[in-house]
């Protein structure tokens, strides 16, 4: 069973989305309400970072060069991109955020 690893607390994530380590993976963590979506770090498109990026309706801009994608599944929504980013599972419990490890 996949373990549930604790990766930041709730109120550290930002407008921009914060980066994050999950054991070697970098992760994007983005917040909109009381609701944290995680996807991977580097865009699909070019492998640059999607922090600083924002949210547009259940989407994340990356800031790079507009690419959107889903925060639910990573499916890429728009152009450049064409492949998705990883989309992780992930909780809040007492104020932290816990993502789950990924199968290997």
């Amino acid at each position: 069973m996949a373990e549930w690893i604790e990766v930041a607390k709730l109120d550290e994530i930002g407008p921009g989305g914060r980066h994050a380590l999950l054991g070697e993976e970098e992760i994007l963590l983005v917040r909109q309400g009381d609701t944290v979506h995680v996807l991977s770090y580097l865009c699909s498109h070019q492998d640059m970072e999607l922090e600083g990026g924002y949210a547009e309706g259940d989407g994340w801009v990356c800031p790079h060069h507009g690419a959107r994608f889903s925060l639910k599944t990573g499916e890429a929504l728009s152009m450049p991109a064409v492949d998705p980013v990883r989309s992780y599972s992930v909780k809040v419990e007492s104020g932290k955020v816990f993502v789950q490890e990924p199968a290997p």
